[in-house]
C-alpha cells in the first residue's frame, strides 16, 4: 500500500457559502469535505446539489440534508429538478435559492465537469474539482493519468506543489499527472477542451 497520494481540497475558513455538487459516486468526497467543512465552521452555509440519471441511483440523501441544504436532480426528471447539474446549478442562482457569492466544489463525470467550469467562469464562481480516471502505478512512473493544464492558470501553493508537471519543450502546453498533483484542481487551471475532446 502506498499513501497518501496527491492533494486535497483546499478550504479557506471564512465563513463563506460553499455549493458542493456531485452526480452518483461523485458524492462520497464532497460528503467527507461537507462533514469536515461541518466540524470546523459549524454555521457555516453548505448547500448540496446531488443527482443520478433516475431516482434509484441517489443515495446519502438524509445525511447531506444533515449538514447542508440539499436540491436533488435526476436527468430522467423521476425525483427533484429534471436535468442536469449545470441546469440546476444556474436554475437555483436565478430563483435566488442560494447566495451569488459561493465557492462551487464538484465531483462527477468529466462532462458534468467541463460544463461547470464553463458556468463558473460565466458566473465568476471559484471553484475546485476532483478527478477520477484510472492510474497504473499510483506513482508518476507510467504516465497513464496525464490531464491537460492551462498554462496561465496553474495553481501552486504549499499544499499543491504540483510536482508530476510535464512541460512542452516550448512551454506552451503542461499535463499534470493527477496521481501526483490531484486529483483535486482549480476549475480553471484544467483544460477541459483537450481534456474532453
Amino acid at each position: 500500500m502506498i499513501g497518501p497520494l496527491g492533494n486535497g481540497f483546499l478550504i479557506e475558513e471564512d465563513g463563506s457559502p460553499i455549493v458542493l455538487v456531485a452526480r452518483g459516486i461523485g458524492i462520497a468526497p464532497l460528503y467527507a469535505l461537507g462533514e469536515e467543512v461541518s466540524k470546523k465552521e459549524s454555521n457555516r452555509p453548505i448547500f448540496f446539489l446531488m443527482g443520478a440519471r433516475s431516482q434509484e441511483k441517489l443515495f446519502y440523501e438524509e445525511e447531506c440534508r444533515k449538514l447542508g441544504e440539499t436540491f436533488l436532480y435526476t436527468e430522467d426528471g423521476s425525483r427533484g429538478f429534471h436535468g442536469r447539474a449545470p441546469d440546476l446549478l444556474l436554475h437555483l442562482f436565478e430563483k435566488k435559492r442560494i447566495p451569488e457569492q459561493v465557492t462551487l466544489f464538484v465531483s462527477g463525470p468529466d462532462s458534468m465537469l467541463h460544463d461547470l467550469a464553463k458556468l463558473s467562469i460565466r458566473l465568476k464562481l471559484p471553484g475546485q474539482a476532483t478527478l477520477a480516471t484510472h492510474m497504473g502505478c499510483g506513482f508518476g512512473a507510467c504516465l497513464s493519468c496525464v490531464c491537460p493544464l492551462n498554462p496561465s492558470r496553474i495553481r501552486r501553493n504549499d499544499r499543491w506543489t504540483k510536482p508530476g508537471l510535464q512541460w512542452s519543450e516550448d512551454g506552451s502546453a503542461v499535463y499534470s499527472l493527477i496521481c501526483k498533483d490531484g486529483p483535486v484542481y482549480d476549475l480553471q487551471e484544467v483544460n477541459w477542451d483537450e481534456w474532453i475532446p
